[in-house]
């Protein structure tokens, strides 16, 4: 599309200018016999000057993170209704993910081309040779819609579109790999710039530690971003990019004919479609997630579609990477990227606030005053309560009722009953509360906890170590 290459061609022009120092003249002047005026001779190609100005490394690096965290993303088709603005709006909000934690894009362009590589083998086993990485990629990313006749069109993925196939709910699509591709929309400017800035990028990294040169934090950082960009550009290698419209598959058997016959799985609440008990099961690493992005929600950042049903398959979906080998190709990069960037200084501000969202929304729902009840209030025996307004006697305190000590159970009750309510908001942020999504606190807590004092961290290394180096730089 076209606001997918006007943000890069903005770089690469801040880029260039940024790179080159102040112009030095290197023209002649020479005076001329046979006038009276001065004139300046041709001067050839002008070397630039030796040495790096902090302003040069940081535009350097900054256009190269953005290059790495726009033109990776392969976004969710969007939901019919939704404008060109919003789904910038949205690829922003991913491209600033991707800018706080590239290896957040990585684990889930991971778990999305695990769940593909599933999908193909789920299908070849039920007799579809012909389904491939795209296919999968395709259904996965909200290819596909089902309508019936009681119920609004829902996106479905590869695992529910099997499940339906397999049943004679709907025939099997007759999507061809050509007619993937003609709806795929990578732009090949943006991948080329990309490249091309990356590979400038590496290179010169490379050459500076061969030489035995200073490389700063903020270097080191966006060698992080590149080495997760390669790894999300592989995962992501067989999807499309920007597919604007999904086929839409029709069937004869209502919605409720299909939940119906699925039996008891279909009974629980549906976070997302009515179909989430085919792939809705939640892993372990899944839910942290979900509780990070529920933070977000509270911070009015949904990457999530707000209403039930969803109209579309979000992008921050994560999906289980299954395999050892999904879990080896994790550990290798997670390994690489925390070495570059651990050396370096890696700017997250993210987790900072995350952990802020967490604990002040509980302890304002919990810990402000209450409202005074309502005068049409009820008591536990069904007689109504007397108004705020109705007279009433005043009651006066005896000595013998000053004199009794108060009741310590009393308070310690009261003061569990807030720590429970406190506990079980940060348990459960999601809007259903469900308890299918329920985190433990002894591994929510802690992690919040280290994170939060790693990335604090690091931003303060980053002022002292990665700007404040300009003499350092220029010397080298």
């Amino acid at each position: 599309m076209w606001f997918n290459t006007i943000p890069l061609l903005l770089a690469l022009l801040f880029e260039v200018q940024g790179s080159h120092a102040a112009p030095v003249s290197n023209a002649t002047w020479s005076q001329q016999p046979s006038n009276n005026h001065s004139e300046p001779l041709a001067q050839g190609w002008t070397s630039s000057p030796d040495g790096r100005g902090t302003i040069d490394i940081v535009w350097s690096c900054m256009v190269t993170m953005f290059l790495c965290s726009w033109s990776v993303l392969c976004l969710q088709i969007p939901a019919k209704k939704d404008s060109q603005l919003k789904i910038l709006w949205r690829r922003l909000w991913l491209t600033a993910l991707c800018g706080v934690g590239p290896e957040f894009t990585f684990q889930l362009a991971l778990g999305q081309w695990a769940s593909a590589r599933r999908s193909v083998r789920d299908f070849h086993a039920s007799g579809y040779p012909e389904w491939t990485l795209k296919h999968a990629f395709y259904a996965d990313s909200g290819g596909y819609y089902l309508h019936t006749s009681d119920f609004q069109p829902i996106p479905v993925s590869a695992k529910q579109l099997l499940y339906l196939i397999d049943r004679e709910y709907v025939k099997y699509p007759t999507v061809t790999e050509q007619d993937i591709d003609d709806k795929n929309k990578v732009d090949i400017l943006l991948r080329t710039i990309s490249i091309g800035q990356i590979v400038w990028f590496s290179a010169t990294v490379i050459a500076r530690g061969v030489q035995g040169l200073f490389i700063t934090g903020m270097e080191l950082t966006t060698a992080g971003f590149i080495l997760c960009s390669f790894g999300s550009i592989y995962c992501w290698w067989e999807k499309g990019a920007d597919v604007g419209v999904p086929v839409v598959l029709n069937t004869s058997t209502t919605m409720a004919k299909i939940i119906t016959n699925a039996g008891d799985d279909a009974t629980g609440m549906y976070h997302r479609t009515p179909l989430d008990f085919i792939s809705g099961e939640e892993w372990h690493w899944s839910l942290y997630w979900t509780h990070w992005v529920n933070i977000l929600r509270v911070m009015h950042i949904n990457f999530a579609p707000k209403t039930l049903p969803h109209d579309r398959i979000e992008n921050t979906l994560w999906h289980d990477p299954g395999t050892l080998g999904s879990w080896i190709i994790f550990s290798l990069m997670a390994i690489a990227y925390s070495s570059l960037v651990n050396d370096g200084y890696d700017i997250s501000l993210l987790l900072i606030t995350a952990f802020a969202y967490v604990m002040y929304p509980a302890l304002r729902r919990y810990f402000q005053p209450k409202a005074a009840p309502s005068p049409q209030s009820q008591t536990t025996n069904g007689s109504p309560q007397p108004s705020a307004t109705k007279e009433t006697e005043p009651v006066f305190e005896t000595a013998e009722s000053l004199d009794q000590p108060p009741n310590p159970t009393t308070g310690v009750k009261r003061a569990r009953g807030k720590i429970s309510l406190i506990a079980a908001s940060l348990r459960n942020n999601s809007v259903s509360k469900d308890p299918a999504l329920d985190v433990p606190l002894k591994a929510t807590l802690p992690m919040i906890h280290v994170l939060f004092l790693a990335y604090s961290a690091t931003y303060l290394g980053y002022n002292s170590t990665a700007f404040l180096t300009s003499e350092r730089v220029c010397n080298s």
